[in-house]
């Protein structure tokens, strides 16, 4: 038999894959996610700033942001690595924007040196107002990981910004990172000034954190109440302080362990025995 078929499942429910199906709205992730809607939607407030511990689900509600926005409305270009040199940033997004009206895709065919600042700035210039007014559309950019960007890359990044008419912005960043990224923002303050939107994602407390295993087991297909008990889940948010990431690493483990040993659920002493394990293994 099957790990899914005991368990009764379609699909694995903890693996570490940023599947936007699998997001949970704990009250700060909904919250994160209609703010940077908002910010994004308003197109004139500038940039934003989301920031969470490590493996708190900045990724995955960045991720669902960027599939909440119309194509026909947004264009996002979004890095999941920033520690790039400017002009490799300003060379992709360049390459990056595309038109859906293929005859303005035609006009805007150049081929620039990713070295060649000036004439990238042109380009890039050019293909903003094209998306603008040639198609009503607005650039969305996304930084993840962005407290890996030096000082002088974010200040050149919030430069891009200046590029806009009297009556409108023609596009909206978000940076995204760990903590320390509020501070260094902080300690730029032509960039601090612009920042409109600032969250920062907490971990779940022992509610959230019930409900969010309950919440990836029902969208594996579990159709029955669960597999994990009360107590189960009590080890689990004491082991984990209610990190998502965590959770998941821990809730693999135990089913895992449950389906070799075949057990009809996952109790706290389940949970005990795989924190020693890994303690033995550390």
């Amino acid at each position: 038999m099957s790990y899914l078929k005991f368990w009764k499942l379609k699909e694995k429910p903890f693996e570490e894959l940023c599947n936007p199906k699998f997001f949970f709205e704990s009250d700060d992730h909904r919250e994160a996610l209609d703010r940077m809607l908002y910010v994004v939607n308003d197109r004139n407030m500038n940039m934003g700033l989301l920031t969470g511990e490590v493996g708190c689900g900045k990724t995955i509600t960045k991720k669902v942001f960027e599939n909440s926005l119309p194509k026909q409305q947004f264009e996002t270009i979004c890095f999941e690595n920033s520690n790039f040199s400017f002009l490799d940033i300003l060379f992709d997004i360049t390459n990056r924007i595309t038109f859906r009206d293929y005859r303005l895709a035609l006009d805007e065919q150049q081929q620039i040196s990713r070295t060649d600042k000036y004439a990238l700035i042109n380009l890039f210039k050019k293909k903003l107002e094209t998306l603008a007014f040639g198609e009503k559309r607005h650039l969305v950019l996304i930084f993840d990981e962005a407290q890996q960007m030096p000082n002088d890359v974010l200040d050149e990044v919030k430069n891009l910004t200046n590029i806009c008419s009297e009556t409108q912005n023609f596009m909206t960043i978000f940076f995204v990172g760990q903590p320390e990224l509020r501070d260094k923002i902080k300690s730029i303050k032509q960039i601090d000034q612009r920042i409109f939107l600032r969250f920062h994602l907490n971990t779940l407390d022992f509610n959230n954190t019930s409900k969010y295993v309950f919440h990836r087991l029902r969208i594996a297909g579990l159709e029955y109440t669960s597999i994990f008990n009360s107590q189960a889940i009590e080890v689990i948010f004491r082991a984990t302080g209610g990190v998502p990431r965590e959770i998941n690493r821990l809730c693999k483990l135990a089913l895992s362990y449950g389906f070799a040993q075949e057990l009809s659920e996952i109790d706290g002493e389940v949970i005990e025995v795989i924190l020693e394990d890994l303690k033995r293994h550390s």
